[in-house]
């Protein structure tokens, strides 16, 4: 098949998307406005085109949730404790997801692959999917003893309910993000460069092809991607390219990866590839990490634009070590990873900290979210309120590309470190907030942030989950989540199914799934 048959295909397959390719005139001209200083980070949010947010009853539980825009609705499912179809309880702090499969059209099924950021607890013992059986006793410093808890759940959805959800891999830890595959599987991700061989176990930070039937899965590490503290990946649908963030306080780099076996099947990725960490041409170890200020930066505004080239990383499964850097404020960890090590030396650039990531099919890009870029009130680096870059490739010369800032926050009513982020299939951007819980004119929670196609953004929904014991015993819950306040847990996992109607989305503690739906029309998303 050819590139452009493939590319075709794969647009088909993902409903169609507007391109969502931030022209460099739009920002310009946006950084012009009351709402950005003088470096076009953006000071509060402009006016969402869906209106104002108010509480919204759940379709599943009765209760006010969330606080969405006037028309839209939603429906929770799979928390934290329920029982799922295979006899295991759902593991919590739910984190990344991608819908993976839709079939027979909207009274189908949509499949959707979601991600659990534990350490340890009660295990997913699936048959033939535990990559790491070790029991961890309580040497780990806030870390309970138990068994590896982090691991992946598929969830299948016909007209709107939940019909089944079951483990498909366990024994992996703190299983953060990831992305969808070519071939309708899940790419989990973990966040972390443990090894637990002194314990009896193995080693950790891998990324791992997770299928939509827990019977096919095969928990083989791929060791070629990296071992690194995984965040998320988007692939290119043209080149099957994967590209991927590291989350790693100032010692990040911006990897991708090119299969050496292009065929678009599960397993193909254990046969190896290249990886590969993003360099500035013509800038060894440039710092992206804020705004030119008082401290060096290689960037200076929103806006700002650099030639990419790729260096190659020949020991992708290296043990993390010390940090030899000598810019300021590597970050509090006193070791990097690996494969940042030797992308370090090679010239690589360095992010602050790499988390999602979405590739827009119509603009030919991925989207790059940067949690901290910029400084605190101390003038520290990577200790800011977030960005977002895009990265173009050049199709005519695959070894050199674009990366462009699109997006920085100066205050956190208008960016609250976004986290995960995903491209709606009318082009729009949307990310989750993950930073301290903002007050805003809505009220106090995290936010699900929307973009317009100049780069400013917009609230779309506000997180606003309290819990009392009495809701809790009305949901037949009560002892499987604690009551509380949550309006300051983190949304996760934001994917839009290929359609357009439904954006499924997870709010991390408790511990939940929704699906929201409405007039999406009247805005971008």
């Amino acid at each position: 098949m050819s590139l452009s048959a493939v590319r075709r295909r794969d647009l088909l397959k993902a409903g169609g998307t507007l391109s969502l390719a931030v022209p460099f005139a739009a920002i310009m001209e946006a950084q012009a406005s009351a709402t950005t200083n003088d470096q076009g980070q953006q000071l509060e949010p402009v006016a969402s085109p869906y209106g104002p947010l108010a509480p919204v009853r759940d379709q599943a539980t009765g209760l006010y949730l969330l606080q969405l825009p006037r028309g839209f609705s939603y429906r929770s499912m799979s928390w934290t404790g329920d029982m799922m179809g295979d006899g295991f309880r759902v593991g919590g702090a739910h984190d990344g997801m991608a819908v993976v499969q839709m079939t027979g059209g909207r009274s189908g099924e949509t499949v959707l692959i979601r991600n659990h950021e534990l350490a340890t607890g009660a295990q997913y013992a699936v048959p033939g999917g535990v990559y790491d059986g070790v029991f961890v006793p309580p040497v780990i410093p806030g870390v309970p003893a138990g068994f590896l808890a982090g691991g992946c759940t598929v969830l299948r959805i016909r007209n709107g309910q939940l019909v089944d959800h079951r483990a498909v891999i366990g024994g992996t830890v703190a299983n953060c993000a990831g992305g969808r595959t070519l071939w309708n599987s899940w790419l989990t991700c973990e966040e972390t460069t443990e090894s637990l061989v002194p314990l009896g176990g193995k080693k950790h930070g891998y990324v791992f092809d997770v299928p939509m039937d827990p019977t096919q899965t095969s928990p083989v590490p791929l060791v070629a991607m990296g071992r690194f503290s995984h965040e998320a990946i988007a692939t290119d649908p043209v080149t099957g390219t994967i590209y991927q963030t590291e989350d790693a306080r100032n010692v990040a780099a911006f990897y991708r990866f090119k299969p050496a076996n292009p065929a678009r099947r599960y397993g193909a990725l254990a046969d190896g590839g290249v990886l590969q960490a993003a360099k500035l041409v013509g800038v060894d170890r440039a710092n992206l990490l804020h705004l030119d200020g008082a401290l060096p930066s290689s960037v200076s505004r929103v806006g700002d634009r650099f030639d990419v080239e790729w260096v190659t990383i020949d020991a992708p499964d290296a043990d993390r070590g010390p940090i030899t850097e000598t810019e300021p404020d590597p970050g509090p960890f006193p070791q990097a990873s690996g494969p940042y090590r030797e992308a370090r030396a090679k010239g690589a650039l360095r992010m602050s900290r790499g988390e999602g990531i979405w590739w827009d099919h119509m603009a030919s890009c991925v989207y790059v979210v940067d949690t901290s870029f910029g400084t605190n009130g101390e003038g520290r680096p990577g200790r800011g309120l977030g960005a977002v870059w895009a990265y173009h490739p050049d199709r005519e010369n695959p070894e050199r590309g674009t990366l462009t800032l699109v997006y920085a926050a100066a205050a956190r009513v208008a960016g609250n470190n976004p986290d995960n982020i995903t491209v709606s299939p009318r082009g729009g951007l949307l990310s989750c907030d993950d930073g301290d819980a903002v007050q805003d004119q809505f009220g106090i929670g995290q936010r699900l942030m929307g973009y317009r196609s100049d780069g400013l953004a917009y609230i779309f929904a506000k997180n606003n989950v309290m819990l009392s014991d009495a809701d809790l015993a009305r949901m037949g819950r009560t002892g499987q989540v604690p009551a509380g306040d949550y309006r300051g847990s983190e949304w996760a996992g934001a994917t839009f199914d290929w359609s357009g109607r439904a954006l499924y989305v997870n709010i991390q503690r408790p511990g939940l799934t929704l699906a929201i739906s409405g007039p999406w029309g009247r805005g971008n998303l």
